[in-house]
């Protein structure tokens, strides 16, 4: 056996993608992860909210930068440029759901680091964000796309966890030579197979023993090497996940209104009305004037677009509608419980958020809130059916990449009835609570309560004494 020469800390954060917190604890709690529940003995296990929209892709920036993933580019699963500068762009769109995931970490700012920048060596696997990764990103090579992409796109998903499965192999084989100072290994069977067989399913407990035989394997590497002390695991997710029964085709929906539509897969309709992008599949951008280049803010669409809106607001599917005023304004609307207002004031102590309730109260929050800072307006919704509605909301909104207007679906309901390789059960995306709730593991005591999953970068970064000077979106739950 050799040993490890350094004593500087490591961290390898493994993401149960599409985990719901509660379904990761019964099979904690039943004895079928024991290895997960081990690290929860360790230190402690929480359920914190991801960001808004609760979906693979853009919901991996919190716990790798630290960021709401709209502030560093990546606003949905899918979404349109309106600038027409991204280099390759079919329709000026991206769907991260198919080979624009090798656009991921370009797509993202360059000059927000990584935890794989920060900490190196570092090493990903299966990772939607791998920039910076100096031994590699296994699993996001041409061959491992071969292997992959038929499994995808036929809704193969025994298919699928079996290149998962080699990915893993291959990820720590490669985790017991280089010792990373940081890795990334993520494990997405979950949730493909929550949305075919829904969360609580057999097989989505199948994947979850996946997820524990990895940490289990990766402990024993370390300690058979000599090096387990210095080695921390965490476990996160990157959205929940909640049961649909009920599938609106949004896209039909506004072609049966007269408009002329541009969304996936459907990308070549030329001089369109309206383009439409659907991620989760619970939440949707939608962009007006989509033919000019620079955004302009609601009060420039409402004359034309308000009726749609009224229209679509009153439809089942349809939860709320979020219309981006201005860069610091977004108008929140339900069909029986009104309009708000979130506001957003950015000064030199940071932003601030409030709720104006001139006209309802969509969120459920009881009434107007005013200047709160980002802890206080957590917890103003952590109990509600919209947990972090402010903060999410607000960002989301101010994206030049998001839509003019944001669509989250009801309870039951997703938004795209079409083009699915397999017909979902169960479904995420949307700002609801089932679907903003995920798992937080970690070997090691916390100082205070974890929030958000952006929480999880300045934890890291201090548990491997690096300093950094940013700015995040989250807060050091060690210190």
């Amino acid at each position: 056996m050799t040993h490890d020469t350094t004593a500087a800390r490591r961290l390898l954060l493994v993401v149960a993608d599409g985990v719901r917190p509660d379904v990761l604890a019964e099979e904690m709690d039943a004895g079928r992860a024991p290895t997960l529940a081990a690290l929860r003995a360790r230190g402690s296990a929480h359920t914190v909210t991801t960001s808004f929209p609760s979906v693979t892709g853009p919901a991996y920036v919190p716990f790798l930068m630290g960021q709401h993933p709209a502030r560093v580019g990546l606003p949905g699963l899918r979404w349109y440029d309106r600038s027409r500068t991204l280099r390759w762009a079919p329709g000026q769109s991206r769907s991260y759901a198919g080979i624009d995931i090798w656009h991921v970490d370009g797509d993202v700012a360059a000059h927000v680091p990584t935890l794989l920048e920060y900490a190196q060596p570092s090493l990903a696997a299966m990772s939607m964000i791998g920039r910076g990764a100096t031994h590699g990103r296994i699993g996001r090579g041409v061959g491992w796309m071969l292997r992959a992409a038929p499994a995808h796109f036929r809704g193969d998903l025994q298919g699928w966890r079996r290149v998962e499965r080699q990915a893993t192999a291959a990820f720590l084989s490669r985790f017991r030579t280089v010792r990373p100072r940081m890795a990334v290994l993520a494990i997405l069977s979950a949730d493909k197979f929550a949305h075919k067989h829904g969360a609580r399913s057999a097989v989505v407990r199948t994947a979850i023993a996946d997820v524990d035989a990895a940490v289990a394997q990766a402990l024993a590497i370390a300690s058979r090497d000599g090096w387990r002390e210095s080695l921390h695991v965490w476990v996160t997710g990157d959205h929940g996940h909640d049961e649909v029964t009920n599938h609106e085709d949004l896209h039909g929906w506004l072609q049966g209104e007269g408009l002329r539509v541009r969304a996936h897969p459907q990308l070549r309709v030329s001089n369109p009305d309206v383009v439409l992008m659907v991620g989760g599949n619970a939440m949707a951008h939608l962009y007006f004037a989509p033919g000019e280049r620079e955004r302009r803010w609601w009060h420039a669409h409402a004359a034309t677009w308000n009726r749609l809106l009224d229209r679509l607001v009153e439809r089942p599917a349809i939860d709320l509608l979020a219309v981006n005023r201005d860069a610091h304004t977004v108008q929140v609307r339900h069909a029986a419980h009104g309009a708000a207002e979130v506001r957003r004031h950015d000064g030199p102590q940071g932003s601030r958020w409030s709720y104006v309730c001139n006209d309802g109260d969509p969120l459920g929050l009881g009434g107007t809130l005013r200047d709160l800072d980002a802890d206080a307006a957590w917890h103003a919704t952590q109990a509600s059916a919209y947990p972090d509605a402010l903060v999410q909301l607000s960002w989301l909104g101010a994206s030049s990449r998001s839509g003019d207007v944001i669509v989250s679906a009801a309870s039951g309901w997703d938004l795209r009835a079409r083009f699915e390789p397999v017909p979902h059960v169960s479904t995420h995306g949307a700002l609801l609570r089932e679907q903003m709730l995920v798992p937080l593991i970690v070997d090691c005591a916390t100082t205070r309560v974890p929030q958000r999953t952006a929480d999880i970068v300045p934890s890291a970064l201090d548990l491997l004494a690096i300093r950094a000077h940013a700015e995040f979106d989250g807060r050091s739950f060690l210190r």
